[in-house]
């Protein structure tokens, strides 16, 4: 079983938001997942404890989003286009935004070339915290190129599941392409909500189940 969580958003602005990680461990001692999969944007009250203990309990599978103690987070974060197997899938992920930040920006060039070296590995779970354009289900969003580069790096790789974060509207999205389905969560102190994903994938809001799909 894997417990899927993005922008939990450790920070000290707020009692809620200190308590982030005690939240996810709370979870992590509750389900026992086998592994848990996080979709950047951990928060910049993050410690090299926090990753410790949350290892203590469970196999993690991280990539890192742009609020983040940059000089933790990536010392526990998937290497960009590393394929895992977890069960019976293949699971990969690619950090950051696509752009020239220094801290979390993978320039269009190496995210084009990593999406080339995945296209033919038959991937079964992408996780990245960079979103697709999705203007069906963010009327807000806003048509720019590395969103439409993420979009057809998809329509290459063709996952079975998508995983995003980022993107702060609501609790979850969902969306079924041709090739595969789409997920985000958003699991910070205003939402807390995670996706348990075994044969079927079930969006739950501080322990309550508000969707489920079929992989």
């Amino acid at each position: 079983m894997i417990l899927f969580i993005s922008d939990l958003h450790k920070s000290l602005d707020s009692r809620e938001e200190m308590d982030s990680v005690k939240w996810l461990l709370d979870i992590l001692d509750e389900l026992k997942p086998d592994y848990l999969i996080g979709a950047g944007d951990w928060g910049e009250g993050m410690s090299v404890a926090d990753f410790s203990d949350i290892l203590s309990r469970t196999k993690l599978i991280a990539v890192y989003g742009n609020h983040e103690n940059f000089s933790i987070v990536k010392n526990f974060s998937i290497r960009d286009g590393q394929i895992m197997s977890v069960g019976d899938m293949k699971v990969t992920g690619i950090n950051g935004l696509i752009g020239d930040d220094e801290n979390y920006g993978i320039p269009p060039n190496k995210f084009l070339k990593i999406i080339s070296r995945l296209r033919d590995k038959n991937v079964d779970v992408l996780i990245t915290h960079q979103p697709p354009y999705l203007p069906e289900i963010y009327p807000k969003m806003r048509y720019n190129e590395a969103a439409e580069l993420m979009l057809q790096a998809l329509e290459q790789i063709k996952p079975k599941l998508h995983l995003n974060g980022h993107m702060t509207d609501g609790c979850y999205s969902y969306y079924e392409f041709e090739w595969g389905k789409y997920l985000r969560v958003d699991s910070s102190s205003k939402f807390r909500c995670y996706a348990i994903i075994d044969k079927d994938v079930i969006v739950y809001q501080r322990g309550e189940e508000v969707f489920n799909f079929s992989l």
